[in-house]
């Protein structure tokens, strides 16, 4: 199990390997520059180029794709930890959307300064590119749940695929979490309407599987949920490849001493 440290992208990252005194000191250097910003502020728009990155230290955001005038796709779901672009870092220009989805702080750096990272930390290197690639598997397993399931199965695997990566962070969050997501943003999400959405969680809710707030949801029924969604805990697991994942602390070999308690 990984340490408890107070950065959030550090613990973040710590999920896939150990995290020396100097990384952890690096990293946090991504985050000496926190701004507040209010829900609905854009953090990048389709076809900027990508000349900055985000640590996300609280708050919820979230990447959108336009499809028409009137039509937009949700990707990206970003929480506390995540490294925000990431993954069009090395692309000429951004081609979604991202926006605060609360309020929240955020922590922007150059995207220059990834590539600092990767020539004197491979390290870091490769816990960077494991958290761009699970944010990629994020989205392709939910595009693999959309295509090939019905409507009460997607939202079942939506709420799963929240409540491992909130809990992934922040530990055991008992069965209930936060879940600033409007059911609008649940369709967008899921490639359903409003109205559909509405229903099938009302249903989940007279089953006595989940308890749904407007900002709150509830698990009461973790089995159910599973068996209902088909949802692979693996995927959403810190996992490494064999092959790649070193047992050394990286740069350095001694543990982080200013951990949280």
């Amino acid at each position: 199990m990984a340490d408890h440290f107070e950065s959030c992208v550090t613990q973040n990252l710590s999920h896939h390997m150990t995290i020396g005194e100097r990384e952890a000191q690096i990293l946090s250097e991504l985050e000496q520059d926190p701004q507040e910003v209010k829900k609905g502020h854009e953090l990048w728009t389709v076809g900027m180029r990508p000349e900055q990155l985000y640590t996300l230290r609280s708050g919820w955001a979230y990447s959108y794709h336009c499809l028409g005038e009137n039509t937009i796709r949700v990707l990206d779901i970003f929480i506390p930890g995540d490294l925000m672009g990431i993954r069009d870092a090395t692309l000429p220009h951004h081609y979604t959307t991202a926006v605060m989805l609360t309020d929240g702080i955020i922590c922007p750096f150059p995207t220059g300064r990834i590539k600092d990272i990767f020539e004197a930390h491979p390290n870091l290197a490769m816990g960077i590119h494991a958290s761009a690639a699970r944010q990629q598997a994020v989205i392709t397993d939910r595009l693999i749940n959309v295509l090939s399931n019905d409507a009460r199965c997607r939202i079942a695997h939506f709420i799963l695929e929240i409540y491992y990566r909130i809990k992934r962070v922040h530990g055991d969050l008992g069965s209930g979490f936060t879940l600033p997501l409007l059911q609008k943003h649940i369709s967008l999400a899921l490639g359903l309407t409003h109205v559909h959405v509405s229903r099938i969680l009302k249903e989940l809710h007279e089953d006595n599987v989940i308890k749904k707030t407007r900002t709150e949801i509830e698990i009461l029924d973790l089995t159910c949920l599973h068996q209902i969604s088909n949802f692979d805990t693996e995927k959403f697991g810190d996992g490494m490849n064999p092959l790649l994942a070193g047992d050394s602390g990286g740069d350095d070999q001694s543990s982080v001493s200013a951990k949280t308690k």
